[in-house]
C-alpha cells in the first residue's frame, strides 16, 4: 500500500513530462515542419496556436514566415567597358516552401551561406555584361551643369579655334554688340580730339546698315550638354540590372525553397587603385577650375585698373587744362594792371622797376663793370649828384 501513492505520482509525472513534450505552440511569425526520424512528416504548420506530435520520436523545426536580410560582401566586378569597381548589394528573402527548403538546406545559416553563392554569381554575369554607366543611371533625364562645369565650358570655348569664316563673323558681332550697348548705358562721353560738328553728324546719321550674316546657329553650351547627354544615355539602366539579377537569382532559389524579392545596388565604388586616380583627375578639375575663376578676377582686375587710370588721366587732363586757363586769364590781367599803371606814370614806372633790379643783383659782394654813359647807371649818378 506504501509503493501505490508512489508509482502514482511518477506514472503522472511521465504522462505530465510526455504531454508537455507532445504539445507545442505555433507563434505567428513562425511556421513548424514536424521530423520523424530525420523524415518530415505531413505539411508544415503555418496556423498560430497549440498543436500536438508524438512526443520522442518527432521533433518541431521552426523556421521564420517573415521577410529576411540578406546583405553580402562587396565584390570587385569588371564591367563590360573595363572598370573595375566594388559593387556591394542586399536583398530581402523567406521560406516560402519549408518542405522544400527543410531537406535541400536544412537550417537558415546554410541559406545564408547558399544565397551568397547564388546572388554574387547573378550579380556578376549582370554587371559584366554592361557598362559602368548602366550600373550607375536609371534614367535619361537632361544632366545640369554646375556654375563650374560652365566656367570651364565657357574657358574651353574661349581658348578654342573658331569653327569657320561664319562662325569668327558671329562671334565678333556678339562681341561688339554688348559693349555698344554698355557705352550707351553708362552714358560715355565722345574723347577732346572729337569735334562737336562731327558728333551732331554722326548722331543725326543713318544707321548703317548691318552684314548680312545669319545669326549663329551653334551654342558651344548647347552643343556640350547635348555630347553629355548623348555620352551618358543609357539603354537599360540601374533599376533593370536590378530586376535581371532578382530574376536570374529566383530561378535558382525557388527551388531551394525560397522566395527572393527586392535585390537592390547598396554602394558602387571603383577599387581603391582606381579610386586614387579619380581623386587626383577630381583634384586637377578642381584647380582648374579655380584656375579660371583666378583668370577671370584677374582679368578683371585689370580691366577695373585700367578703366580707372583711364579716368585718372581724364581728371588730371581736365584739371590740368582748368588751371592753365586761370593762370592764363590771372597773367592777362596782371599785365592789364601794369600796363594802366604804366600809362599813368612811365617815368615812376621805369624807375620802380629799375630799383627793384638793383636790388636783385646788387649786394655787398658784388662788383658792376659799367660804362659812365650805361643807361644801366643812370639812376646811380643822380642819386650821387643828389649827395652833399
Amino acid at each position: 500500500m506504501s509503493k501505490s501513492p508512489l508509482i502514482i505520482v511518477v506514472v503522472l509525472f511521465f504522462l505530465g513530462l510526455m504531454a508537455y513534450s507532445a504539445a507545442y505552440t505555433v507563434q505567428e511569425s513562425e511556421q513548424v515542419v514536424i521530423v520523424q526520424f530525420g523524415k518530415v512528416i505531413g505539411q508544415p504548420i503555418t496556423k498560430p496556436g497549440l498543436h500536438f506530435k508524438v512526443p520522442v520520436f518527432q521533433e518541431a523545426k521552426r523556421f521564420e514566415k517573415r521577410w529576411l536580410e540578406w546583405d553580402g560582401d562587396a565584390n570587385q566586378i569588371t564591367t563590360l567597358d573595363k572598370r573595375y569597381i566594388y559593387i556591394d548589394v542586399f536583398a530581402r528573402w523567406r521560406i516560402s516552401e519549408p518542405l522544400v527548403f527543410i531537406e535541400s538546406l536544412r537550417d537558415e545559416r546554410s541559406a545564408q551561406g547558399r544565397l551568397d553563392d547564388i546572388i554574387d554569381n547573378a550579380t556578376r554575369n549582370v554587371v559584366a555584361n554592361h557598362n559602368l554607366i548602366e550600373v550607375i543611371r536609371s534614367t535619361n533625364r537632361e544632366l545640369e551643369e554646375s556654375d563650374e562645369e560652365l566656367q570651364l565650358t565657357s574657358a574651353a570655348a574661349s581658348s578654342s579655334p573658331p569653327l569657320g569664316p561664319q562662325a569668327s563673323a558671329d562671334e565678333a558681332s556678339a562681341d561688339e554688340a554688348p559693349a555698344d550697348e554698355a557705352t550707351q548705358k553708362e552714358g560715355n562721353v565722345p574723347s577732346d580730339d572729337a569735334q562737336p560738328d562731327d558728333a551732331a553728324a554722326a548722331s543725326n546719321a543713318p544707321p548703317r546698315p548691318k552684314a548680312s550674316i545669319p545669326a549663329p546657329s551653334l551654342n558651344i553650351h548647347a552643343i556640350n550638354a547635348a555630347n553629355r547627354q548623348a555620352l551618358y544615355a543609357i539603354d537599360v539602366g540601374r533599376e533593370k540590372l536590378s530586376e535581371l539579377i532578382l530574376e536570374k537569382a529566383s530561378a535558382k532559389t525557388t527551388q531551394l525553397g525560397i522566395e527572393l524579392k527586392d535585390v537592390q545596388f547598396k554602394r558602387i565604388n571603383y577599387i581603391e587603385s582606381v579610386q586614387s586616380k579619380v581623386f587626383d583627375r577630381m583634384i586637377t578639375e578642381r584647380k582648374r577650375v579655380a584656375e579660371a575663376f583666378r583668370s577671370q578676377g584677374r582679368g578683371r582686375s585689370a580691366e577695373i585698373l585700367g578703366q580707372t587710370e583711364k579716368e585718372l588721366k581724364k581728371i588730371q587732363s581736365e584739371a590740368y587744362r582748368k588751371s592753365q586757363e586761370i593762370m592764363g586769364r590771372a597773367d592777362a590781367k596782371a599785365a592789364a594792371i601794369y600796363a594802366a599803371a604804366y600809362r599813368q606814370d612811365p617815368e615812376l614806372y621805369k624807375f620802380l622797376k629799375t630799383l627793384e633790379s638793383y636790388s636783385k643783383t646788387i649786394d655787398d659782394t658784388s662788383w658792376l663793370l659799367l660804362s659812365t654813359d650805361a643807361d644801366y647807371a643812370k639812376y646811380l649818378r643822380t642819386m650821387r649828384k643828389a649827395q652833399p
